[in-house]
This record gives structure tokens, C-alpha cells and sequence, in this order.
């Protein structure tokens, strides 16, 4: 890991924390001070960021590369809870409640993070009502997408979260495509919900929606017919 000074952040550095949804809301002055006590961090692939049970010394803000958040039960057992993309905040209840993780947080593709020191977070919040309000928004849309996934897990088969997994990953919305898995199967099942014995399973199911996998590569025939077979778009939550 490597750690930058804030203060001289390259330009496009600070064009990149500007963007951050969190942040893109604030003035210069208000950025200016938000990012004053920030540490932009350098993650290798394969580094624990911070480990379930610590103290959240801040809140961290993806800007490049993708992190694993990943929960460990009392047996030992882990699962991948969530996989973070650039311009996600993360964990941010446990700042704002000054409480323990409870994740941890493993990078899965070279990545740099922002971390916002917790104290400081938290002034700067009472502080400034744009920030409060931004940090809301983003709680609310995470609460948001935490219910579409527990309404998933409860009422969609093991397939049909694996069809919205590969839905995913394509920013197409009509026709056939092809797209490639950006992880090892058992990193995807885990992030689906199912056991990796599983996942081979509802890959031979959706062969009847148009769905082939050839290696990491898999061709969807039909992406309107595959999001018919996952009831994408009448959930309200």
C-alpha cells in the first residue's frame, strides 16, 4: 500500500474526487476542506483494506480499480457481501455511528481509495448541510438497493439472480451480447447467494433463455428476453 499527501494530488486525482457522488455537490472551499485531512491510498490486488471487527478509522471512497466487501460468520465461514465499483463509498454506517466494521473490505482489481479520517467526517458533516444532505442521498439509495437484494434472495430463484449477475455487467438493454466474468466462479457465486456447486446448475438453466458460457466468455441471445425470465423493473423498493 501506498499512501499520497492530499496536497499535492495530481489534477486528475482531484477531478476524480470532484466526481465522486458524494462530493460533487460541494463548492471548491467546501471540497477544499472536506479532502484536507484525506489519505489517497494504493491498493495491490489481494489487500485487506480493513478487517471485520475494527474500529472505522474513515470512510472510504473507491475512485479506481474494485473492492470485495466480505462477511465472516462465527464457524469461519465467508461470503462476498458486495462487490464495489468506482465512485462507491464505503462503510459508512459504521463511521457515522463511530461502531466496529461489520465487513471487510478486500481489493479485487488495483485500486486507489480515498479515506475521509472519521473524526473529521464527522464535523465536517454538522457543518456543512450540502455534505449531510449528499451523505443522506447515498444511505438511502444503499438502504434501496440492500432491500432489492434481500427481496431477490427471497423470491428469486438461484438462476434468476444469476441472470441479473450477467445483466449486470452489460450496459446494453436489447439484442445479443457477450460478456466476460470478471471473477472466479466461486467469488461469483458467493456474490449471487449460491453455493459453487450451484452456480454450474443455474448456468445449465438459463441455456433454455438464450444463455452460453464458453470459459469466462458468455453470450446472452436475447438481453429482453433474459431480463423477462428475472422480472427486471416491477420491483418498487
Amino acid at each position: 500500500m501506498s499512501v499520497v499527501n492530499p496536497r499535492i494530488l495530481k489534477v486528475e486525482d482531484l477531478a476524480a474526487i470532484g466526481r465522486l457522488p458524494l462530493l460533487s455537490a460541494l463548492g471548491p472551499e467546501d471540497l477544499a476542506q472536506v479532502i484536507a485531512k484525506a489519505e489517497l491510498h494504493r491498493h495491490a490486488r489481494g489487500t485487506l483494506v480493513f478487517r471485520q471487527g475494527e474500529e472505522a478509522a474513515g470512510l472510504h471512497l473507491l475512485l479506481e480499480g474494485e473492492v470485495g466487501l466480505t462477511g465472516r460468520a462465527e464457524d469461519g465461514d465467508e461470503t462476498v457481501v458486495e462487490i464495489l465499483k468506482p465512485g462507491e463509498i464505503f462503510i459508512a454506517a459504521a463511521v457515522l455511528t463511530a461502531k466496529p466494521y461489520l465487513m471487510s473490505a478486500l481489493v479485487l482489481k488495483p485500486a486507489r481509495i480515498l479515506m475521509l479520517p472519521a473524526e473529521r467526517l464527522r464535523a465536517d458533516l454538522r457543518r456543512s448541510p450540502d455534505l449531510a444532505f449528499a451523505m443522506l442521498i447515498s444511505l438511502a439509495e444503499h438502504f434501496r438497493m440492500l432491500v432489492r437484494e434481500v427481496k431477490d434472495l427471497k423470491m428469486k430463484s438461484a438462476a434468476q439472480r444469476l441472470a441479473l449477475y450477467l445483466l449486470g455487467l452489460t450496459p446494453e438493454h436489447e439484442g445479443g451480447t457477450t460478456v466476460r466474468l470478471a471473477h472466479n466462479k466461486a467469488l461469483i457465486a458467493a456474490r449471487v447467494g449460491i453455493r459453487p456447486e450451484t452456480l454450474s446448475r443455474a448456468f445449465g438453466q438459463l441455456k433454455k433463455q438464450g444463455v452460453e458460457m464458453d470459459g469466462q466468455a458468455i453470450s446472452i441471445a436475447d438481453i429482453a428476453t433474459l431480463r423477462h425470465f428475472c422480472h427486471q423493473g416491477t420491483e418498487q423498493g
